[in-house]
């Protein structure tokens, strides 16, 4: 697995970082930490191009990056990276790509791909840029204090499923895995059993029923996932509620829940127009949310 985890500047970013790289240390994934830097003005964009141009002709590969350094001593802080004879294991040091791009290869503590990636622009279109030009698993990323305007368009607009960090605690979190009877809910249970196994947690199973007619299809989803989960010895509970779903899912969630869930299947469109369960869930709720894909 490959999870790409998304961070801004240094202080903002360490919980995040922290709750990511506990999911992929669980997980045995390789990481790439992505940071997006603001455009640089009109006004600086030709006098910065030109000094680009002349480094280009210089013999030298590093490239300085405050933020690369700053990304590096966290993930040591965190005792994330290979050491050797008290120094980073680097497998390539910091060099430019194409369009912008820069990367500095580190080595996992054991043994992962630890890649630290910048990139210059829109948060939202670099991160979709990122994940079109290597194939992610996860991608992971802050709730930042915009309105819940940048969930809303990383939920629906990035191809991977998507981890929005919502007020990191440390504690051994526990799925709340929200079902229907869809094809992308089907996706968020196998990918919350996988997960459960490997990080050695319990699944809280909520159904939701809006209708007295629609109880028995909760029921019958509730019993299929707790066969599943008895067969592979995850702990678990079953819950069937009835209620507007955002609302229910809020009233039913714990501190100490990571909430799994499936992306809407409804347009585009409607999505922009009226939103969505998990882009209200990230919003109003106070927890890390998975919206599986």
């Amino acid at each position: 697995m490959h999870f790409l985890i998304c961070i801004g500047g240094e202080q903002q970013s360490r919980g995040t970082l922290r709750f990511g790289l506990m999911i992929s240390s669980a997980l045995r994934a390789d990481v790439t930490i992505l940071y997006v830097r603001r455009l640089v003005s009109s006004y600086f964009r030709k006098e910065a191009q030109l000094a680009r141009q002349k480094l280009q002709n210089w013999p030298v590969e590093t490239v300085d990056s405050a933020m690369m350094k700053a990304i590096e001593r966290m993930l040591v802080e965190e005792k994330y990276l290979r050491m050797v004879d008290g120094r980073v294991d680097v497998r390539q040091m910091p060099h430019a790509e194409k369009g912008g791009l820069y990367e500095y290869h580190l080595c996992g503590q054991h043994g992962e791909n630890v890649r630290i990636r910048e990139r210059e622009g829109d948060v939202v279109d670099s991160i979709r840029r990122e994940t079109i030009d290597v194939g992610y698993d996860l991608v992971i990323v802050g709730a930042p204090g915009d309105g819940g305007r940048l969930v809303r368009q990383i939920i629906q607009y990035i191809e991977p499923s998507v981890l929005i960090v919502k007020n990191p605690r440390d504690v051994q979190y526990r799925f709340l895995l929200c079902l229907n009877n869809s094809e992308s809910a089907r996706k968020a249970q196998e990918f919350a059993l996988r997960s459960a196994l490997l990080l050695k947690t319990s699944v809280d199973v909520l159904c939701i029923h809006s209708y007295p007619w629609e109880e028995n299809v909760a029921m019958t989803l509730g019993e299929d996932a707790a066969r599943l989960f008895k067969r592979f010895r995850v702990p678990y509970t079953i819950h069937i509620k009835r209620g507007p779903v955002v609302r229910t899912i809020l009233k039913e969630i714990q501190p100490d829940h990571l909430l799994v869930m499936g992306p809407s299947e409804r347009s585009s469109i409607y999505q922009f127009l009226f939103g969505s369960v998990p882009v209200e869930i990230g919003r109003k709720g106070h927890n890390p949310v998975l919206v599986v894909k």
